[in-house]
């Protein structure tokens, strides 16, 4: 009996353990897999191949396998395919797949990429279908206009030349249109994601006038570029129909009521965006940030100097535009600039002055009482000069200045004089210079000091050229260095308003090619057109700056002599002391 017993209660341990096992598997079996995408391409995208990944939460022994489709140009069928998983999973918690789909055209219809996960039907058991995760994205082929190597270093217009007259505003405008976007794209259509914008242009400047400035800025973001624009208050939309397409185009709120960056906007300061008074630094940034680095020819690139977009930028001024490219640290200051420009939140002036390498940046406004430029000339000596700098071993300064007057001027001016009387040869052309400014350099020079204006009139009365420079260029004794070769440029005048009130911009460059082009080119400004006789004449309206009204025309400058032509410009002001304020 026991035998018997034991048999039989073995068989019912087996029978029972058959029995477990085909609920086991009926459990899974009834299991429904959740399948989401994992791994995609970027939306938009450049490239013609696109991978997916994807993950099911079945074990991969579950026997889960996946299907999956392509829409979009030049795939209509809504027809699923197998999308296999992939091999040697030992997963007990889920189960993963991919495709690669090549070969896909750019075009503004999207793609839309779809996968399920089912298990299939096994015996007398149906197939367990899970739910569908589908991504839309689109590709774009990379394009720009036209193709523009942007040379390092300065460029200058000559305003008597017809052919060389917009050297720097077409400078600008190549390099705009140089920059790659999304050729299919439009403005609906461009990414929201800032990681996917393909480039950025911000551009602060004190006028605008030129349409074909507007309009590469407008092609640009079509392309879907972050095309910012900041100018100062002076013109608007009714005065100025270039800055009207712009605002049209690229909206004026710099953020939406959530706080949220625009990509785009033209907006105006409100009397200067971190001082009080006006935006006068002219800056123009460039930075292609496409993730395929072969697209990426126009990189941390700055252009920095007197030249506004507008047709007294070109057409009556003497300008410069100094460009760097690939100074990610120089980029980077002068693009943290424009986004605290950009806040247009009031008073903050600036701490101090920033070193990338060969440049020293200083913005204004300042919280020090110094002023920049009486330093940089503190720091001339005026012999000792080596290494083929200067003049017979003396210093040269040469100096380039749209405007030149008040208690700043004056101050300046005495430097200057103090180092031409301890020996240095200096060198001066001028544009707006006060009387007394004038007298203080002017009297007394021998061949080693030379003032010269560069204003001229056809009338007598309104200038049909000057120069818009504010640069200056040291060769000789500096500091501890004997041989040095030094600019500064940027939008700062002589002037009271240019150190704490205005913002401003003034670049230090140590370089010897730099300063070679800066030489010469005062040196063609001098023989081309200068004077030693003082006058003054009237700004030209329009071209930049508000329309003139003759009733508002001021008295002339206290101290000049009889039959002075006056400075009769509505940026151009006469103070109860006689001094004159130039915005420009």
């Amino acid at each position: 009996m026991r035998p018997l017993i034991r048999s039989l209660l073995l068989l019912g341990l087996l029978l029972g353990g058959t029995a477990m096992a085909p609920l086991a598997v009926a459990d899974d079996a009834a299991a429904v897999p959740t399948v989401r995408i994992t791994g995609t391409p970027d939306n938009p995208s450049t490239s013609g191949r696109a991978t997916f990944s994807w993950r099911a939460d079945v074990p991969s022994g579950s026997g889960v396998q996946f299907r999956c489709r392509l829409t979009g140009p030049g795939h209509s069928s809504t027809a699923f395919e197998s999308c296999p998983a992939a091999s040697g999973q030992t997963s007990t918690t889920e189960t993963a797949g991919s495709r690669t789909f090549t070969g896909l055209g750019a075009s503004r219809s999207a793609y839309r990429f779809t996968v399920q996960a089912f298990i299939p039907a096994a015996g007398a058991d149906p197939e367990r279908a899970g739910n569908s995760d589908s991504y839309s994205w689109r590709v774009f082929s990379v394009f720009a206009p036209h193709a523009y190597n942007l040379a390092n270093g300065p460029s200058f217009n000559r305003p008597l030349t017809r052919s060389a007259q917009r050297a720097n505003l077409n400078r600008v405008i190549r390099t705009i249109n140089a920059m790659p976007g999304y050729r299919q794209a439009y403005p609906g259509l461009c990414p929201n994601d800032p990681a996917l914008v393909p480039g950025i242009i911000h551009v602060s400047l004190y006028s605008m006038t030129d349409r074909r400035f507007a309009a590469a800025m407008i092609a640009a973001r079509k392309r879907c570029l972050s095309v910012q624009i900041l100018m100062n208050n002076h013109l608007n939309r009714d005065n100025d129909p270039a800055w009207r397409i712009l605002e049209d185009s690229l909206g004026t709120k710099v953020f939406d009521a959530d706080g949220t960056a625009r990509r785009t906007f033209a907006h105006r300061c409100n009397f200067a965006c971190r001082g009080h008074g006006v935006l006068h630094t002219k800056m123009y940034l460039f930075n292609s940030t496409f993730r395929d680095a072969r697209f990426n020819k126009i990189r941390n690139t700055v252009l920095v100097g007197s030249s506004n977009m507008t047709s007294n930028a070109s057409k009556v001024q003497w300008n410069d535009l100094f460009a760097q490219r690939g100074n990610a640290d120089l980029f980077a200051t002068f693009s943290g600039m424009f986004n605290r420009l950009k806040l247009d939140n009031g008073f903050h002036p600036e701490a101090r002055t920033v070193t990338n390498g060969p440049f020293q940046t200083t913005f204004m406004p300042q919280q020090s009482t110094g002023d920049p430029y009486a330093k940089a000339l503190g720091a001339i000596r005026c012999t000792g000069a080596t290494g083929g700098a200067g003049v017979h071993g003396r210093t040269l300064l040469t100096m380039n200045m749209h405007a030149w007057f008040g208690t700043r001027g004056m101050a300046l001016a005495k430097k200057v004089r103090s180092l031409y009387a301890h020996g240095c040869y200096v060198r001066v052309l001028y544009s707006f210079m006060s009387f007394k400014v004038f007298k203080q350099l002017e009297r007394g020079t021998n061949s080693r000091m030379s003032v010269r204006r560069t204003i001229f009139s056809h009338n007598g009365k309104t200038a049909y050229v000057y120069s818009h420079f504010k640069n200056i260029d040291i060769s000789g004794h500096v500091g501890s260095q004997t041989n040095a070769r030094i600019v500064y440029t940027g939008s700062n005048n002589f002037t009271n308003d240019g150190l704490r009130r205005f913002d401003e911009v003034i670049i230090r460059i140590a370089s010897t090619s730099a300063y070679r082009a800066y030489a010469h080119q005062y040196g063609y400004i001098r023989a081309r057109l200068s004077s030693a006789k003082y006058a003054n004449f009237a700004e030209p309206s329009g071209g930049g700056r508000v329309p003139d009204d003759p009733a508002t025309h001021p008295k002339a400058a206290a101290g000049a002599p009889a039959g002075t032509p006056t400075i009769q410009s509505p940026d151009v002001t006469v103070d109860k002391n006689g001094q004159p304020h130039a915005l420009d």
